[in-house]
C-alpha cells in the first residue's frame, strides 16, 4: 500500500492521512529525540535512576536512546527493519530494567509499519514487534522486581499492554480507514472515465449521424448537377464543392473512429434491455423531424415518401431512436445504394406503444453495405436499438433495392422530456 497522496478528500482524510505530508512526518520523530533527550538527562543529572548511575549503563542506555531515535526516520521507508531495530532496543533496555526509557520508540514504529505498510509486511513487522515487546515486558518485570517477581511483572505487562493495544488499534482503524478512501477515489476515478468515454461515444454518434448526414446529402446533390449546368466555371465549382464534400466526410470517419476507439477502451456497462437511449433528453428529436430528413433526398433527384400509421405515443425516448434509425437508413442509401432513384420511410405505431420503422430503397448495394462496421453507423445502432429492448436488421429485398428495419418497443419511463401531439404524416 502506497502512502496516501494529496489527492484524498474529505473529512475522514486529515484523521487518516495526518502524517503522511514529508513535513508531519518528522513531527513524532523528532519529538522521540526531545523525549529521549530529557529523559537521559533526567538520568545522568538528577540520578533519577539509581540501577543506571553506573558510566558504563548511561553510555549503553545513550546508544540505544540514539540508534532508536535514528531508526524511527526509517519507518515508513523501511517499516518492517524500523520496527525490528526498535524491538531489539526495547529488548535490550528491559535487560537493563531500563524499558521505560525507550518504550515508545517501538509504539511509533510499530504503527507505522501497521498503518501504512504494504499488507505482508504489516502483519510480519506487527507480530515481530508484539512478541519482541511482550518478551522485554517479562524480562523488565524480572530485571526490576526485588523479592518476587509476580508483582513486578504484574505492573509491566500491564503497563506496557494497555498503551500496545491503542496503538494497534488506532494503527489498524487508520489503515482500514485510508483503504476505504483510496477504494473510494478509485471508484470515482473510473466512473469519471466511464461518463468520459460515454460523451465521446455520443459525441462520436452525433459525428456520424448528424455530420455524415448532411455531408453525404451534399456528395449526392453536387454528383446531381455535375455537368448540368452548362457553365463551365459553375460546373468546376460544383466539382470542387464536390471534392470538399468528400474530404470532409473522410475526415469525420476518421474523426468517428478515433472518438469511438478512445470511447471502447474504457469499460463502461450495458445498458439494461428496455432503458432509454444514451442520448441527454435536450438531444432527443421529435416524430416531425423524419420528415425533413427526406428533403435532401429530393434534391438529389430521388423520389422519397413517408407513411405513418397509427397514433404518436407520448415516448419522446421512442422517437429519438426512431429519427436516428430513419437518419441511418437515408444516409446509407444516399451512401451506398447505386442507380437509387425511390426510397420510402414507414413508422406504424403499435397499440401496445410500439413503433416498427422501415427504411427501403430502389438501389443496387454498394460497398460498406450492411457490412460489419467498426463500431459506427448500422454495428452502434443495432446495439443502441437491441439495449432498448428492440430488434434492428437490414439486407436486400425480394424485387431489388435494400431495407432497414426496426421494431422499438415503448420506453415511456425510460427517460425524460415531452410527447408531442398525435398525428399522421
Amino acid at each position: 500500500m502506497r502512502p496516501c497522496g494529496p489527492g484524498l478528500s474529505g473529512a475522514a482524510a486529515p484523521l487518516d492521512a495526518w502524517d503522511d505530508a514529508p513535513l508531519l512526518r518528522l513531527a513524532a520523530p523528532v519529538l522521540c529525540v526531545a523525549w529521549e533527550a530529557a529523559m537521559f538527562a533526567r538520568v545522568v543529572f538528577a540520578g533519577a535512576d539509581p540501577s543506571l548511575s553506573a558510566p558504563s549503563s548511561q553510555a549503553a542506555l545513550f546508544v540505544l536512546m540514539a540508534v532508536g531515535c535514528a531508526a524511527l526516520f526509517l519507518r515508513y521507508r523501511l517499516p518492517v527493519v524500523s520496527v525490528l531495530f526498535e524491538s531489539v532496543v526495547g529488548l535490550l533496555a528491559s535487560v537493563m530494567g531500563a524499558l521505560a526509557y525507550v518504550y515508545f520508540l517501538p509504539l511509533v514504529a510499530l504503527y507505522a509499519c501497521v498503518a501504512r505498510a504494504p499488507r505482508r509486511e504489516a502483519a510480519a513487522g506487527g507480530v515481530a514487534a508484539v512478541a519482541t515487546v511482550a518478551l522485554s515486558a517479562v524480562v523488565d518485570g524480572f530485571a526490576g522486581a526485588s523479592a518476587s517477581p509476580s508483582p513486578s511483572l504484574a505492573m509491566s505487562l500491564a503497563g506496557i499492554g494497555y498503551p500496545l493495544m491503542l496503538v494497534l488499534g488506532a494503527a489498524l482503524l487508520s489503515r482500514f480507514r485510508l483503504q476505504r478512501l483510496r477504494e473510494a477515489e478509485a471508484a470515482a476515478r473510473a466512473e469519471a472515465e466511464r461518463d468520459r468515454a460515454l460523451a465521446k461515444s455520443r459525441i462520436a454518434a452525433e459525428l456520424h449521424d448528424s455530420v455524415g448526414h448532411d455531408l453525404t446529402a451534399i456528395v449526392a446533390l453536387s454528383e446531381g448537377l455535375a455537368g448540368a449546368t452548362g457553365d463551365e466555371q459553375l460546373d468546376r465549382a460544383i466539382a470542387s464543392i464536390n471534392e470538399l464534400a468528400r474530404s470532409g466526410l473522410a475526415d469525420t470517419r476518421r474523426a468517428v473512429r478515433a472518438l469511438a476507439g478512445e470511447a471502447r477502451s474504457t469499460a463502461a456497462p450495458s445498458a439494461l434491455p428496455g432503458s432509454a437511449p444514451t442520448e441527454k433528453p435536450a438531444e432527443r428529436h421529435r416524430w416531425d423531424e423524419i420528415a425533413a430528413l427526406l428533403g435532401s433526398v429530393r434534391a438529389a433527384g430521388v423520389t422519397a415518401a413517408l407513411t405513418e400509421t397509427g397514433v404518436r405515443p407520448d415516448d419522446p425516448s421512442q422517437a429519438g431512436l426512431a429519427f436516428r434509425v430513419c437518419r441511418e437508413g437515408v444516409t446509407n442509401a444516399l451512401r451506398h445504394a447505386a442507380g437509387l432513384s425511390r426510397l420510402t420511410v414507414s413508422v406504424d405505431h403499435g397499440g401496445d406503444g410500439s413503433a416498427d420503422v422501415a427504411i427501403r430503397d430502389d438501389g443496387t448495394p454498394g460497398e460498406g453495405a450492411g457490412g460489419p462496421g467498426t463500431g459506427m453507423g448500422l454495428s452502434r445502432l443495432r446495439r443502441e436499438v437491441g439495449e432498448s429492448g428492440g430488434t434492428l436488421s437490414a439486407g436486400p429485398v425480394g424485387e431489388g433495392g435494400w431495407c432497414l428495419k426496426a421494431h422499438l418497443p415503448s420506453l415511456v419511463g425510460a427517460g425524460e422530456g415531452e410527447g408531442e401531439p398525435d398525428g399522421d404524416e
